[in-house]
């Protein structure tokens, strides 16, 4: 696209597909893109704060993703690559990640790019606290939890705009994500909805349209090629929107069940138990790149507030568990037994357990938990893939030990 800029700099970007243009046009105060891959969701997210931070001088905007990492290699790319005009640039600040950019004769705007990297003490994002936008614009905004989208709302406050909005783009996920849920159906002028496929963009080369359209029929090709929100092919759970609520007790027990983590996640699943024996999934821990002293001491907290009576833990890491110990968690080694386990939350879902909006961890992970397939005849293996299922593990070692407590028949 660096050829288009350089043919008519000052009038905006072209518009690879209707979708594109409805995104850029709107001044909704939350807009989403879903797609495709090949659809065009990054490169008008860029444009978009590209050129309102060149018709609102002196404002602030932001470019975000999930993880600072992610962003650099990802949007940012894009952005310096493909929406940029250099000649515009009047600052740029490596360290802190932010660029400013201006018209001859106007105030410079500056543009942050962002991770939502949580604080190793807080837990919270810390960068983006200090922040007031006119516009944010988010990639990738499934890897997003709402509490991460409502923070950012909260962030919406440059005078120097008259309008604000927080804009996001993303590939689909499942149909229970929240954003899903958030956007659907959209609400012309509040909450707008807009989506395309890579045959929609007139801009890609033929053979990169015919591949897209070529991939498999599975969950990935029905999202990334063809845009469209699905649950997993052999999908172990179905947890129906309806018990997808908060519930105000009060509870009889809480329990909670802990799967260890660093580069895959730590998770927490807190369950309250009523007292007619129906379960919900109150609340939940799910941290990156933490180590187990920093989680500790708000685990503590929680342990003290909610009265949980034990946490039930991966057994797989007795040092974790006896660090946890000495610091007064009650944490106890896990029953690891995968079909029980599995058969005991299928069973508490039949039930009626329902799951806090707040649980994102867990509602992003439940409807991706599938059975392994058998390589030789395709069909489903009785034990699930071992790939971003931290959430419920943690939500099985709970269930289980409610299970052989009797509170809930399971076989």
């Amino acid at each position: 696209m660096a050829f288009l800029r350089a043919i008519r700099p000052e009038l905006g970007p072209y518009f690879a597909n209707d979708a594109q243009r409805h995104f850029y046009d709107s001044r909704a105060p939350e807009i989403l893109y879903s797609g495709a891959m090949g659809a065009g969701k990054s490169r008008i997210g860029c444009e978009k704060v590209y050129w309102l931070a060149l018709d609102n001088p002196g404002a602030q905007f932001a470019i975000v993703r999930k993880t600072a990492a992610s962003l650099k290699a990802t949007t940012e790319r894009t952005f310096w690559r493909d929406v940029v005009d250099p000649a515009y640039v009047t600052g740029r600040n490596r360290s802190e990640n932010w660029v400013e950019v201006a018209r001859p004769g106007k105030t410079p705007s500056r543009i942050w790019f962002m991770g939502l990297d949580p604080d190793p003490i807080t837990g919270v994002p810390s960068k983006i606290g200090s922040f007031d936008g006119a516009a944010i614009f988010v990639d990738e905004a499934v890897e997003l939890t709402e509490g991460d989208w409502i923070l950012l709302i909260g962030r919406l406050r440059d005078p120097r705009m008259t309008w604000h909005q927080i804009m996001a783009a993303t590939n689909p996920s499942h149909p229970a994500h929240w954003l899903k849920r958030r956007f659907t159906p959209s609400v012309p002028g509040q909450r707008e909805y807009v989506s395309a496929t890579a045959a929609d963009n007139r801009f890609l080369p033929v053979d990169y349209v015919a591949a897209i359209a070529g991939l498999p029929d599975n969950v990935f090709g029905k999202r990334l090629g063809q845009g469209l929100w699905v649950t997993a092919e052999g999908t172990i759970y179905l947890l129906p929107d309806g018990q997808i609520r908060k519930e105000p007790g009060p509870w009889k027990r809480i329990v909670a069940g802990i799967d260890w983590g660093f580069v895959h996640a730590f998770a927490c699943e807190i369950v309250g138990v009523s007292g007619s024996g129906r379960l919900a999934v109150l609340g939940e821990v799910y941290r990156r790149g933490s180590l187990i002293e920093d989680i500790i001491p708000g685990l503590l907290r929680l342990q003290e507030a909610l009265h949980i009576e034990a946490f039930y833990a991966d057994p797989s890491e007795p040092e974790y568990i006896a660090t946890c110990q000495r610091k007064g968690l009650s944490v106890v080694p896990a029953t690891n037994d995968v079909a029980p386990g599995i058969n005991a939350v299928a069973a508490a879902i039949r039930q009626g357990m329902t799951v806090d909006p707040s649980c994102q961890g867990l509602l992003t992970e439940l409807p991706n938990y599938r059975w392994a397939t058998e390589r030789a005849t395709g069909g489903l293996k009785e034990k699930p893939v071992e790939e971003g299922d931290d959430a419920c593990d943690a939500l099985r070692y709970a269930v289980m030990a409610l299970a052989e407590a009797g509170v809930i028949l399971y076989v």
